[in-house]
């Protein structure tokens, strides 16, 4: 018995879903679940249907449901694509590993039951993150998540954060780690790369990172520079010394909002994982350690160092 999930766009008509799920009821075909979310094109609504059988049924399916007159594509998203995101998270070496954390793949449904109401962007899948919130967590959750969309987006699947507040009372669940972030998944019919001239201008190099920029630390920090941030805010600042890059957050004094916090610890993670990823490249491993006392500068928050070791060979 084999599972697969697949992603149709079919036309916004009354009654489309009950002639989908009608098929599989003629047919016989064994349907373990059936969402409907909204697209960009309010004609358009997505449908993800997780379907199980051998592989000549499941063949069929994705046959007989092309052909129905509402559905305009019919994508597939392999299981070995989630078997691999749980793979690769579990094995997962996060900044601080003295927090408690762990994770969750769900659909769309299961979601409903965590964020208050129905998500924000509607997709197949959903990759929770909760860990104990205690200092670091945010940047663990940031780092976790940044992870999985470099991983996810290598393999050709679609991603988005889905960062909120609003979520699951934690008194509800006393055996449960408390939520801290979700990306939402899934494969896309449209580009998810956006092309560089519609991103948004970013400070230059020069503006967020300072200190020892002799090759190869000035290259690391050139791909580390094009990590995302929530709202373009770019909070990150480093200090880069001969083995060593110091991370910073920059001290905004106007930022009073409890949730611009959240994001930009959020995004501290993120910078963390794509520094992480481009010292890789060019031949380092990074171990990411909080030094004391803590290094000055300026008047930034500091959060960690990344300790820059050759890798042999």
């Amino acid at each position: 018995m084999q599972k697969k999930v697949f992603q149709l766009l079919v036309d916004n008509t009354s009654g489309v879903l009950s002639r989908i799920s009608g098929l599989f009821s003629r047919r016989g075909y064994n349907i373990e679940s059936i969402t409907a979310g909204v697209t960009a094109d309010a004609r358009i609504t997505r449908i993800t249907i997780v379907a199980s059988g051998d592989a000549e049924t499941l063949a069929q399916i994705e046959k007989q449901v092309g052909k129905l007159e509402d559905v305009r594509d019919v994508k597939e998203l392999e299981p070995e694509i989630i078997d691999g995101l749980v793979d690769f998270l579990s094995e997962l070496k996060v900044p601080d590993d003295t927090i408690d954390w762990n994770f969750d793949i769900l659909p769309l449904d299961d979601m409903r039951n965590i964020l208050n109401g129905v998500p924000r962007l509607q997709a197949p899948h959903y990759l929770v993150i909760r860990s104990e919130k205690i200092k670091n967590c945010l940047q663990n959750a940031g780092y976790i998540g940044e992870m999985a969309v470099l991983w996810l987006t290598a393999h050709g699947i679609a991603t988005c954060w889905q960062s909120t507040l609003d979520v699951e009372p934690e008194h509800d669940f006393p055996d449960v780690l408390p939520y801290i972030t979700t990306v939402a998944f899934g494969r896309s019919t449209e580009p998810f790369r956006a092309a560089p001239s519609e991103i948004k201008k970013k400070k230059k190099l020069s503006a967020i990172a300072y200190g020892d920029m002799a090759s190869p630390r000035k290259e690391i920090m050139e791909l580390t520079w094009m990590a995302p941030s929530c709202m373009n805010a770019e909070p990150v600042r480093y200090l880069v010394d001969t083995h060593r890059i110091h991370i910073y957050r920059k001290n905004n004094k106007l930022l009073k909002f409890n949730q611009l916090n959240y994001y930009q610890c959020l995004d501290v993670g993120v910078a963390m994982a794509h520094l992480e990823v481009a010292a890789k490249k060019y031949g380092y491993q990074v171990i990411f350690e909080r030094l004391s006392p803590e290094p000055d500068f300026r008047k930034e928050i500091y959060q960690a160092s990344a300790h820059l070791v050759k890798e042999e060979g």
